[in-house]
């Protein structure tokens, strides 16, 4: 139950044989492959870097990528409620594998859909062409007349546009520009078709826009466009077509119900490849596989006849390890050394099944140093209780325990959404615990107007109800204080525990226990603006606070070389500007646990409104018990939904934010040993795979 003991490895391989190491290395999947000269700069200018080739295995993943891309648009993967959750990996045995590898034709298969893409992307493209032709073209539909009539005269100039009604009545009443122009309304086409009596067209406003066709003599052209132009108006370009507008969108219409039936006829042929899809998403995950175990070739270096390799193994998969490169590989040398003191160590932490779920937050947060502890057991029961609190409701937390149980049952082969489910599994046991203290049951529909007189419900929740926040809010209040101070102060414990593991004791008591003697004697003598305590009790509070704030004050300003900043220093320190922690830190770290109350204020009030909101609905004739129901089932489901999100986040929240900050340092990075497991596919036996 702590950070993995790591072995550093070197291995000497001739050059013959490095290939077959690699393929044993993988094989075992206990060994991740670090870079040589890392471990031995010196070897830089006496050895080179082996060569590697990807280029087979880059083709097959571009073949690979282009079916499955093309499957993902005609046939794409409908996830179910646990793949929505988390990406899940591919679950792949040995036998798929193999019959993957050598039974299923990936040319044939890459052959059709490259085929089946290419004549897609022609008929997309063809379609997008005539679909913006149309678009460009729509404006002009409804015009009478084909637009080659329009270029057709010589002796005349002709101009289309629009101009406001109000502007264009102005040139209608301008006798010179009458002489000089024939103007004439362009209608919309259907008001032609209906009528050619006048009377029948629409009736333009002072504002509204009138598209024009004016006609002029070309001696009077510049004139004419000057007149048009100092009334606003705006000439339309015409498309260049032969015929109406409406006949020729007409005939793109047709062009394009064709090639939408072509790029259906695509669709289904793709469709029909979706039967591949597995075995083409198996047969990625092995190349992606065997690119790393080929890449990972390139952090060795070789002369002319040894390769040498390097590496990190835990500490307990080393005689595994030895065992099959003695039996496997004898030629093969292995020197097994230590990590130096300060060396950048692959972390892997291995935990009880009780303890594992909460290495979710570590992964989050950042994995601790080599030389750190694990804080996985200092968490778990921190976090449960804040989630219980935040998300107290018995029937809420029944349904957390059904909903986990059952997502646990479906994913236990994937390890992170497992243990996820399973951290909600045990955070639903406080919060049914919470939920009987604080007396909430879908808020308060146990009570006598929701379910009767005397119900069974009631008078369990009156026997277990021993607080209840909505009439003593202040004493929940002053509970989630105290959590928060203890959490803070064990915060501060483990902070020196972790200083006196690396061997820095004499820092364990100057940025730990000096903090520990400092702060009870604050809190006694801040105590005492709110309540009047026992002299001896507020003796005891100010000698606590002057022992641990002189040597604060010593201690923390012990960097400086000149010692009146080093008092200076040490002032500030109890500020908390400077220094390993401060009082304004833990003023403002433990008042960050009021929202212990808030959360768990929220989740009963809001139950409790779509309690009323429903009964206000009951007295309805026939249906009023329905609604009801509907509304309760409605309303609890979202507060469900709700409050879970907030009492994880806020919870997680107290973790990383005010807890973490005291003691924990991140920046260790994650064991990853050279395999086929991988975040996309995970090879697993028969049985596993049924499970």
């Amino acid at each position: 139950m702590a950070i993995d003991r790591m072995k550093k490895v070197t291995l000497l391989t001739p050059v013959q044989a490095s290939q077959r190491l690699l393929k044993t290395l993988h094989g075992l999947g206990i060994c991740e492959v670090t870079d040589v000269l890392n471990q031995y700069p010196e070897l830089k200018d006496a050895l080179k870097r082996p060569s590697i080739v990807t280029e087979e295995i880059d083709s097959n993943l571009q073949k690979i990528q282009t079916i499955l891309s093309l499957l993902d648009i005609f046939s794409p993967v409908i996830k179910g409620f646990i793949q929505g959750l988390a990406p899940v990996p591919l679950l792949i045995t040995k036998e798929e594998l193999d019959n993957a590898l050598h039974k299923f034709d990936l040319e044939e298969v890459y052959h059709e859909a490259q085929l089946l893409d290419t004549e897609y992307r022609k008929v997309e493209r063809s379609i997008s062409a005539i679909e913006n032709q149309i678009m460009e073209l729509e404006p002009f539909e409804d015009l009478p007349f084909a637009i080659h009539e329009f270029r057709k005269p010589k002796k005349i100039k002709l101009l289309f546009g629009k101009i406001v009604n109000a502007s264009y009545q102005i040139l209608q009443k301008d006798s010179d520009f009458k002489k000089k122009t024939a103007v004439e309304i362009i209608y919309p086409g259907k008001y032609y078709r209906k009528t050619e009596s006048v009377g029948e067209f629409p009736q333009f406003g002072p504002k509204d826009n009138v598209q024009v066709l004016v006609a002029c003599l070309p001696e009077d052209w510049d004139d004419v466009q000057k007149r048009l132009r100092e009334n606003g108006f705006e000439e339309i370009n015409l498309p260049d077509l032969n015929g109406t507008v409406r006949d020729h969108i007409r005939e793109l219409k047709a062009d394009l119900s064709t090639l939408k039936v072509q790029a259906q006829e695509i669709a289904n042929k793709a469709h029909k490849l979706s039967v591949y899809r597995r075995t083409v998403e198996v047969l990625k995950a092995y190349w992606e596989n065997k690119k790393r175990m080929v890449l990972s070739k390139s952090k060795a270096v070789e002369g002319r006849w040894i390769q040498i390799l390097s590496g990190y193994v835990r500490e307990v998969d080393l005689p595994k390890l030895q065992q099959v490169i003695k039996k496997d590989m004898p030629e093969v040398s292995i020197l097994v050394e230590d990590p130096a003191p300060g060396e950048d160590v692959p972390i892997s932490i291995s935990l009880p099944p009780l303890i594992k779920p909460i290495q979710m937050l570590i992964n989050m947060y950042g994995l601790p140093p080599y030389d750190f502890f694990d804080p996985s057991p200092a968490l778990i029961w921190g976090f449960l209780l804040f989630f219980g609190i935040c998300f107290g409701d018995v029937a809420y937390g029944l349904i957390l325990l059904v909903a986990s149980l059952y997502i646990m049952k479906r994913t236990k082969p994937y390890e992170g959404i497992y243990n996820f489910a399973k951290l909600l599994f045990f955070a639903s046991i406080p919060t049914i615990i919470c939920g009987f203290l604080l007396g909430s049951l879908f808020g308060d529909l146990y009570k006598p107007e929701y379910l009767g007189e005397n119900n069974i419900l009631q008078r369990i929740m009156e026997k277990t109800t021993i607080l209840n926040p909505m009439d003593q809010p202040v004493i929940l209040l002053l509970v989630a204080l105290v959590i928060g101070v203890l959490n803070q102060f064990f915060g501060i414990g483990l902070k020196m525990y972790g200083m006196a593991k690396r061997g820095d004791k004499a820092g364990a008591v100057m940025d730990g226990l000096m903090w520990l003697i400092a702060l009870p004697g604050f809190i006694i003598i801040v105590s005492g603006m709110f309540v009047t305590p026992p002299t001896w009790l507020n003796r005891i509070g100010i000698a606590l606070f002057g022992i641990g704030a002189l040597g604060l004050v010593l201690t923390q300003g012990r960097d400086q070389a000149n010692p009146i900043a080093r008092f200076i220093t040490g002032m500030i320190s109890l500020y908390g500007i400077v220094g390993s922690y401060g009082i304004t830190a833990f003023i403002g770290d433990t008042m960050s646990y009021c929202r212990l109350l808030a959360l768990g204020l929220t989740t009963s009030i809001v139950a409790m409104s779509f309690n009323m909101i429903a009964n206000l609905l009951r007295p309805i004739p026939y249906v009023g018990i329905i609604i009801f129901i509907l509304a309760l089932i409605v309303g609890h489901l979202f507060n469900f939904l709700i409050s879970v999100m907030g009492a994880f986040v806020h919870s997680m929240r107290l973790i990383l934010v005010e807890f973490f900050g005291r003691f924990y340092e991140g920046g260790g990075k994650t064991f990853e040993p050279l395999g086929f497991n991988s975040e996309s596919a995970i090879l697993v036996t028969s049985d596993e795979k049924n499970k």
